[in-house]
């Protein structure tokens, strides 16, 4: 057998192995914590929630992107986020101040030996009476930086 042959054997039998732990994990999807995450979403939220499955992990991902928002404080965004605010949940908040206000909403949980992950992605309109980024200080910074080549002999 040719060193070729036996390259593809070897990535045939892993790729074998994935697959059927890919497989065994798309019951992680079933579980009914997912399914009471997945419904936490109004009816009329669930069409633009993406679910999905780690392919690498133990992990579930549900996601939704909610633009346009007027502010942070609509009660669209206030009330799903209420659902996820329980003792269970590990709760994270990462803050853009770029063009538009941006906040996205990471909650956490353990379930049975897998991780289930819910983030809402939050854009409040740039143009929003109620919400705008301000500028509340200025640092200034010295960069040093050294520039590198390599010199062989």
């Amino acid at each position: 057998m040719s060193a070729f042959t036996k390259q593809i054997a070897r990535v045939t039998r892993t790729t074998r192995v994935a697959a059927k732990q890919l497989s065994a994990r798309v019951a992680l999807l079933k579980h009914p914590a997912v399914r009471a995450a997945f419904e936490a979403f109004a009816p009329s939220q669930r069409k633009d929630v993406d679910l999905s499955l780690s392919t690498y992990g133990e992990s579930v991902y549900i996601n939704t992107t909610m633009r346009n928002l007027e502010s942070f404080k609509v009660p669209k965004l206030t009330c799903l986020l209420e659902r996820f605010m329980g003792d269970e949940w590990t709760a994270r908040v990462n803050e853009y101040t770029n063009d538009a206000p941006n906040k996205d909403f990471h909650f956490e949980r353990q379930v049975d030996g897998f991780t289930l992950h819910v983030t809402v992605f939050a854009y409040v309109k740039s143009d929003s009476p109620l919400c705008r980024v301000v500028v509340t200080g200025v640092t200034e910074r010295m960069v040093r930086e050294e520039t590198k080549e390599i010199v062989c002999a």
